[in-house]
């Protein structure tokens, strides 16, 4: 699948098992995209030293690796390098566990509240409705808008992280 198509794919995920296992596809095609502008741009080094690297059974094919090694080369940011971290572990849990874990599901708020994206950005107002659907009176609550919610605040949060790597990586 491109990327398109998995950003469409996201909206029609029923749990977020199934959201977080597309978007760290996402992650991981972006990471892997981009990762030969990190290294020296000489045709000699990118066939000898790049490619052998990138291939299926390269050693960096995993997303917590590449992440990693951008990290260390100073290519992405503390908060970018946290993120996907944060989408790595959780979909490390997910896949697990034999239970699905639904949208509503404590560990996804805690997932998305731990996210330095959505911390620290403009899109704070997303974690404030959050918030007030969250811990509002049960009578007023509603789970399918919750859930809504945040589902559009997970899709966001990936946006934004795939948007901030592109960012980072071509400045």
């Amino acid at each position: 699948m491109i990327q398109e198509e998995l950003l469409d794919a996201l909206d029609d995920c029923d749990s977020a098992t199934s959201f977080l296992k597309i978007s760290n596809k996402l992650i991981n095609d972006k990471l892997k995209k981009l990762l030969p502008r990190v290294f020296v741009q000489d045709a000699l080094v990118m066939e000898y030293a790049v490619v052998p690297l990138l291939k299926e059974d390269g050693p960096l094919v995993e997303t917590d690796v590449i992440s990693k090694l951008m990290f260390a080369m100073g290519k992405i940011s503390l908060g970018t390098y946290a993120d996907i971290g944060l989408f790595d572990q959780m979909l490390d849990f997910v896949s697990k566990h034999n239970e699905t874990i639904l949208f509503d599901d404590d560990m996804v708020y805690d997932f998305i509240t731990n996210q330095s994206t959505l911390a620290h950005s403009e899109d704070n107002i997303y974690l404030d409705s959050i918030n007030q659907l969250r811990f509002s009176s049960f009578d007023s609550f509603s789970k399918a808008r919750y859930e809504s919610l945040i589902k559009t605040v997970l899709k966001l949060s990936c946006e934004k992280l795939l948007e901030s790597v592109e960012k980072e990586l071509l400045n």
